[in-house]
């Protein structure tokens, strides 16, 4: 008995401090706040200006939910404002429960980026752009803190339109995004959900028959679910018009290095678009960093990427426009390459504008070792570019040259022209018939990358049979590392590679066998 007055004597004071409470509350709030004993719906037919809003709740059956023994905020308009809820295009009953939320939060609760999940399902944004003004998706509160027995009502100046998801925005878009639409639709997968469907009866085998419900997996999903009212996720969004221009640059920027733009390039510039495209957080203010990673890792530099910084609010997130689209050079080039001995192939009238030759008594081109590689069904003879001349002291045999690549005329012959690169950071990779070679300097665009070089081993210099070869082979390779270079300016360009003999080594004359050179992006190069 003892124990059990005293739990009545705790409960009574703890509901009269909880009393205390709520009259703290409300003395707490605005000076001009409403303080009502009436329940929310009953409150909101008192007042002749929400007349319409309450009508519209109770013809869907939301306005019970007012009366409840629950807390909530309620977000009115009056008369004049609930005109619009036809016009909106929506189902009314969608909208109208998108004004309401569970709990009950007063004016000084509604911070700047709150999220309220409203009873429709969708968060309701706020944001409080300038002081003493308190924005909730895109209306304004004219009067707030209307306190009553169950929540508080809030009076805004129109009508909320609530968001779509991201899913659902690129689910609806025009063919004029058709590529990137259809890319992200067709990795889904309806499921069978067991646990969600209800059994209605057993068919003749004894199977169990459902009610069925079913449920859309994305691999995208796994790292950024975009679909999930929950999420806050970042689009940046291309259309068709934007994607082409993209890929016609690429096709441009092939042929300037004498690269095929094969359906394999194609690929892996379509992957990374589409990993690029998501982030797994909102980004709100486009340009402050200029570093983004994606979701799937991929980096977006906005001082590079076209996009449109003014985004399009989603109810999970922001969706930006993209206005012109790069594939990172470290993403699309996988290296640059071209062999010496196309230097026959250039027109006579061209040569020494590209090619300058150093205390050279001979240069020709020159057929050296065969190969042959079953397993690819590849074989042949590598050709160099050698080059003689005389010892002289502080004359060294060198050539500047300016890099060419073939090109195939319409009339079956082969000419030569100059080789333009993209601007940026790369791995300068290089080859020779290596045996008994001499030391060499190495300058790119009067840069010095690599003093006193030895190219006398096989492994990496001799030809392109080391680093990077087709798998299983020792062909296609890159060679040995020279060093690093930095091809500078804003636009695709030519170069120039100087080459001198620096040291004799274990050569008994000064003569270069220069077999191939090869540029791959480092990962600064975007």
């Amino acid at each position: 008995m003892n124990k059990l007055s005293y739990i009545i004597i705790g409960l009574a004071a703890f509901l009269f401090s909880c009393k205390e409470t709520w009259d703290e509350h409300y003395e707490a709030a605005a000076s001009d706040a409403v303080v009502s004993p009436l329940n929310l719906l009953d409150y909101l037919k008192s007042q002749p200006e929400y007349t319409d809003f309450v009508e519209a709740l109770e013809r869907h059956g939301i306005a019970e939910e007012l009366s409840r023994d629950q807390y909530l905020s309620v977000w009115a308009v009056n008369n004049e404002a609930m005109a619009n809820l036809s016009a909106l295009g929506l189902e009314e009953e969608y909208v109208l429960r998108y004004h309401i939320n569970n709990l009950t939060y007063d004016m000084s609760k509604l911070r700047d980026g709150l999220r309220l999940r409203s009873l429709n399902g969708k968060y309701i944004p706020v944001s409080r752009p300038v002081e003493n003004q308190i924005r909730v998706a895109d209306s304004n509160i004219i009067l707030g803190n209307q306190f009553c027995q169950n929540g508080v009502v809030h009076e805004i100046d129109d009508l909320m339109l609530p968001d779509e998801s991201i899913y659902d925005y690129l689910f609806q878009l025009s063919d004029d995004y058709s590529i990137i639409r259809d890319s992200v639709f067709a990795k889904n997968d309806t499921l069978f959900d067991a646990q969600n469907s209800i059994p209605i009866g057993v068919d003749k085998s004894g199977n169990t028959i459902y009610d069925s419900t079913f449920r859309i997996e994305n691999p995208i999903f796994e790292k950024v679910d975009f679909r999930s009212e929950f999420s806050q996720v970042t689009m940046f969004l291309p259309s068709n018009e934007v994607v082409g221009n993209c890929y016609s640059n690429l096709q441009h920027l092939y042929d300037q290095f004498g690269k095929p733009f094969t359906q394999a390039d194609s690929t892996i510039a379509w992957d990374w678009i589409m990993n690029a495209a998501f982030y797994d957080k909102v980004i709100d203010n486009y340009g402050m960093e200029e570093d983004l990673v994606s979701a799937f890792g991929k980096l977006w530099k906005t001082t590079v990427q076209g996009v449109n910084p003014q985004f399009k609010r989603m109810s999970n997130g922001r969706i930006y426009e993209v206005s012109h689209l790069k594939i990172p050079n470290n993403v699309h080039i996988s290296a640059i390459k071209q062999l010496f001995y196309y230097y026959e192939f250039v027109p006579d009238e061209m040569r020494d504008e590209l090619f300058t030759f150093h205390n050279a008594t001979e240069v020709r081109s020159q057929v050296t070792d065969n190969y042959s590689f079953p397993n690819i069904n590849v074989s042949g003879s590598y050709t160099i570019l050698r080059l003689f001349g005389d010892n002289v002291e502080g004359q060294p045999l060198a050539v500047d040259y300016t890099p060419v690549k073939l090109d195939k005329n319409a009339d079956g012959t082969t000419t030569a022209s100059v080789v333009e690169v993209p601007p940026g950071e790369y791995n300068l990779y290089m080859g020779f018939q290596s045996k008994n070679h001499p030391f060499i300097n190495v300058y790119i665009n009067d840069q010095l990358v690599a003093k006193e070089l030895n190219v006398e081993p096989s492994s990496p210099w001799n030809y392109d049979r080391s680093t990077n070869t087709v798998s299983g082979t020792k062909w296609d390779g890159l060679g040995g590392l020279a060093g690093i270079v930095t091809i500078e300016g804003s636009e695709v360009s030519s170069f120039t590679i100087r080459i001198e003999v620096a040291l004799l080594g274990k050569s008994s004359r000064e003569e270069m066998k220069l077999y191939h050179w090869a540029l791959v992006p480092t990962q600064n190069n975007y």
